[in-house]
C-alpha cells in the first residue's frame, strides 16, 4: 500500500509535472501520443494472509493476455533535441481465470499443507500515471523532419500504479468485495516512431512494467484476508503522435 513518503512523492511528480507541462517556451516540440495494443503478464505467486486462518500461496499463477491503451502528452527541447518529458497514462487488465495450481499453506480452518486446488478467478485493473524521461535519435533528417524522419527512443519512468483486484466465483473470498492498492513501481519502454507527414508520426513501442499491488479482501467467513502478487508486464503498442 502507499505509504506517506509515496503520498510526497505523488505530489512532486504532479508538481513537476505541471511546472514542465505547464507552460509552453519559445524552443520546443510538443507531442501528444494515443496508443494500444496487448498486454502478456508473466505467471506468479498469488500470497494471501487470512487473519484467521494463517498464509497460504497460489503457487504460478497465470494472467490472461489483456487489451492495453493509454496516452503521453510532453516536448522535446530544442536545446536538446534527443531529450524530453512526457506524462504518461496507461491501463491494462491481467484477468486470472479460473486453474488449478499448486496450494501451499492453510487455505481453511485445519487445512494447513499442500497439494492442487482452484483459484476462481479475479478481475485485475492496473492504471499507471507516470512522468518519463525520453531519449530519442534523430535518423533521417530532412526540411520536412528537422527532427529526423525515424526516430528510436527509449523511456524510462517511476508510475504511480492503481491496482483494482476483485473476486469472481472463487470458494475463499466474498465475491464482487474488491479492493484497491496504490503502488510505485517501475517502467521501462523502447520503439521506433515514423514521420509520415509533416506534423504527424506512427509508432510502435515495446514496454516492461512492474507493481506488486497488495489489497485486503473478506474471506467467505467475513475475516479479512491480504492478497499480494508480482505484475511483471511486457505490452507490445502501437499508435499515433501528433507534433507541433
Amino acid at each position: 500500500m502507499i505509504t506517506r513518503s509515496g503520498l510526497r512523492w505523488t505530489v512532486v511528480a504532479a508538481v513537476v509535472a505541471s511546472v514542465v507541462l505547464g507552460g509552453r517556451p519559445a524552443f520546443a516540440e510538443w507531442f501528444a501520443d494515443l496508443y494500444a495494443g496487448s498486454s502478456f503478464t508473466q505467471n506468479s505467486d498469488l500470497k494471501l494472509n487470512d487473519h484467521g486462518i494463517g498464509p497460504g500461496t497460489f503457487e504460478d499463477v497465470a494472467f490472461d493476455r489483456s487489451l492495453a491503451w493509454g496516452g503521453r502528452v510532453g516536448r522535446f527541447f530544442d536545446s536538446v533535441p534527443f531529450l524530453g518529458l512526457g506524462l504518461d497514462f496507461f491501463r491494462y487488465y491481467p484477468y486470472i481465470g479460473p486453474q488449478s495450481v499448486q496450494l501451499r499453506g492453510c487455505f481453511y480452518p485445519g487445512g494447513c499443507g499442500s497439494g492442487r486446488g482452484g483459484t476462481g478467478s479475479f478481475e485485475v485493473q492496473t492504471s499507471a500515471l507516470s512522468v518519463d524521461l525520453i531519449l530519442r535519435l534523430p535518423l533521417l533528417k530532412t526540411d520536412d523532419a528537422p527532427q529526423g524522419r525515424v526516430q528510436p527512443y527509449l523511456a524510462v519512468g517511476p508510475p504511480v500504479y492503481m491496482t483494482t483486484i476483485t473476486p469472481r466465483h472463487t470458494r475463499n473470498f466474498r465475491n464482487h468485495d474488491g479492493d484497491t492498492d496504490f503502488s510505485f513501481g517501475y517502467k521501462l519502454a523502447g520503439g521506433v516512431a515514423v514521420q509520415v507527414f509533416k506534423n504527424l508520426a506512427l509508432f510502435g513501442e515495446y514496454r516492461f512494467t512492474h507493481v506488486s499491488p497488495e489489497v485486503e479482501l473478506r474471506d467467505a467467513s467475513d475475516r479479512k484476508t491480504t492478497l499480494r502478487t508480482d505484475l511483471d508486464t511486457h505490452s507490445a503498442l502501437f499508435g499515433v503522435s501528433a507534433r507541433w
